[in-house]
């Protein structure tokens, strides 16, 4: 009888045994599991994780392929960094980009623009090759692309290089595309917010390459827009909502895609004293538009098919300058308008910073206007100014 007590203790005492051994398994399998996930969940929080696509680069190595950073090879400066060109040992040209600023804010543009362009693939999107943070220094290592900037065509008198309609058309579509895979297309939705001439590069193809994402805002998913304290941006390009309020959506991007079309069919900056007393582009445009003689700014060269291309293109672009965000056209929609001849387009009313005595389409609210006509308060629409209805005299296919 004592016997079978002690085996029936000990096969109990086994059991206990077995269950707390079991137990400890289970235990130290969820603390793996546990622990795999915080690691997980560390690493997809680290901004860097996402760096793996492009390569690292040591200092020395661009110093090296940029003469230590000389004037000669300097290619751009911009509020945020230096350009400069470099060779690389196998002979590969590269750009590289020094960041300003403290350690803080460039890191936070080394962040923003490799996270960003490390997942972004896009022909008309520069593309990153690899970057370099080294104490106090952050630099970013693109793709050289050989005719640099747009601006340099547009607005540099002494360039050589000019530019045909055919190739104006071609860039300011293949901004467009840019802009697309960036609001619609790529994941999560990009607004660039710094959409310019001298953000735009041009490849040997003179494809656009839209560049410096250092100022780019995401989109969480089922979000269309999100606020900012401060907005960052260049002036004249900015739309008057962000530069006001902060509010930023796609329809910023857009604002600025209407600016540089009007700059590209003109060939003048939007804000620029090199033309009289003229205020802004925008204005001058929307006066010449008014009065059915816009094409006394364009280039004069251009005639018979590109000329009326080119006044759609007038068209669209001040769609995309009215004041509401909500009368900007999507880009998508954009897009269909500059490959679609026959879609019908809507009339434009005034369009943003307009000063002048000109009077806007009835379509065009009067407050919103005086709302956003800031910066020149002896310009404000007085209450006697007459409203009266707008009328395109220069016709082109529709």
């Amino acid at each position: 009888m004592e016997q079978g007590n002690t085996r029936t203790a000990t096969g109990i005492y086994a059991g206990i045994a077995s269950s707390v051994v079991l137990l400890l398994i289970l235990l130290s399998v969820f603390a793996f599991i546990c622990f795999k996930r915080k690691i997980k969940t560390a690493e997809d929080d680290n901004p860097f994780k996402k760096m793996a696509r492009a390569l690292i680069f040591d200092l020395p190595a661009l110093q090296e392929a940029t003469g230590n950073f000389s004037a000669a090879n300097k290619l751009g400066e911009g509020g945020y960094g230096i350009v400069y060109k470099g060779i690389l040992p196998d002979g590969q040209e590269i750009a590289v980009k020094k960041l300003l600023g403290a350690t803080e804010h460039g890191l936070h543009q080394l962040r923003n623009e490799v996270v960003l362009l490390a997942e972004l693939q896009h022909k008309n999107l520069v593309r990153l090759q690899g970057f370099c943070s080294h104490r106090d220094d952050t630099l970013l290592v693109y793709e050289y692309i050989k005719n640099g900037s747009l601006d340099n065509f547009l607005f540099d008198t002494s360039e050589e290089n000019t530019l045909n309609w055919e190739q104006q058309y071609n860039i300011i579509l293949g901004i467009a595309k840019g802009i697309l895979y960036l609001h619609e297309d790529s994941s999560p939705r990009i607004i660039h917010r710094d959409l310019k001439a001298n953000n735009i590069l041009l490849d040997e193809e003179m494809d656009p390459k839209i560049a410096d994402f250092g100022l780019a805002r995401l989109l969480q998913e089922g979000h269309t827009h999100t606020q900012t304290t401060r907005a960052a941006g260049t002036l004249g390009y900015m739309a008057p909502e962000y530069a006001v309020h902060g509010s930023v959506s796609p329809k910023i991007d857009i604002f600025s895609f209407g600016v540089l079309v009007l700059e590209i069919i003109t060939r003048r900056r939007n804000c620029s004293s090199d033309y009289g007393d003229t205020v802004n582009l925008i204005s001058d445009v929307w006066n010449y538009w008014t009065k059915g003689t816009i094409s006394q700014m364009m280039d004069e060269s251009l005639n018979g098919y590109p000329r009326s291309q080119a006044l759609r293109c007038v068209h669209i672009g001040l769609l995309c300058v009215q004041p509401d965000p909500d009368d900007r056209p999507q880009i998508s929609t954009v897009i269909f308008m500059l490959t679609r001849d026959t879609m019908e387009l809507q009339p434009p009313a005034q369009p943003a910073f307009f000063f002048g005595t000109e009077s806007p389409s009835p379509a065009s609210p009067r407050d919103g206007q005086r709302r956003y006509m800031h910066g020149r308060p002896d310009l404000l629409p007085e209450d006697d100014v007459s409203w009266n209805e707008v009328t395109i005299t220069e016709p082109y296919p529709r």
